[in-house]
């Protein structure tokens, strides 16, 4: 992360584009974000993975779905592994469909076109509803 984040502030202080024009705008974000992608993944298989007690420390305090930690939950036993993956995906769009959904609907209502507004808002809603409907379900520890 840190890399990556040097990268970046290089980039943006020392490439020398102007981000109020448009065009010189789009490449420092072309070129910001394929240089930060190409350095984490570079430090990412460079530095050697963190050690098992880490591992099993993480996994006890986050319990994160039993998918892609097999090994790592073997050794934690005691850890009642988490299998919802599927819901936490499915609230995880509805939270995109929501926050994208509720922004540009307030801006397509304050430039003036009422009845687009209104439907991502409704949109916004409905995922909204699904969310709320999800986590009453399942419980909103589920969330803690």
């Amino acid at each position: 992360m840190i890399a990556a984040l040097i990268v970046s502030v290089a980039l943006q202080a020392g490439a020398g584009w102007n981000p109020d024009d448009p065009v010189q705008f789009a490449w420092i974000m072309l070129v910001t974000a394929s240089a930060t992608t190409v350095t984490w993944l570079a430090v990412t298989f460079i530095t050697g993975p963190e050690d098992r007690e880490t591992l099993v420390a993480f996994y006890r305090k986050t319990r994160p779905s039993a998918v892609g930690w097999r090994p790592i939950a073997a050794l934690a036993p005691d850890v009642e592994p988490s299998r919802d993956l599927g819901w936490n995906l499915l609230d995880w769009a509805c939270g995109c469909i929501l926050i994208f959904g509720a922004l540009f609907g307030a801006g397509k209502l304050l430039l003036g076109n009422i009845p687009l507004g209104l439907l991502m808002l409704a949109i916004a809603a409905g995922a909204s509803a699904v969310i709320y409907w999800d986590l009453s379900r399942r419980g909103w520890g589920a969330v803690f």
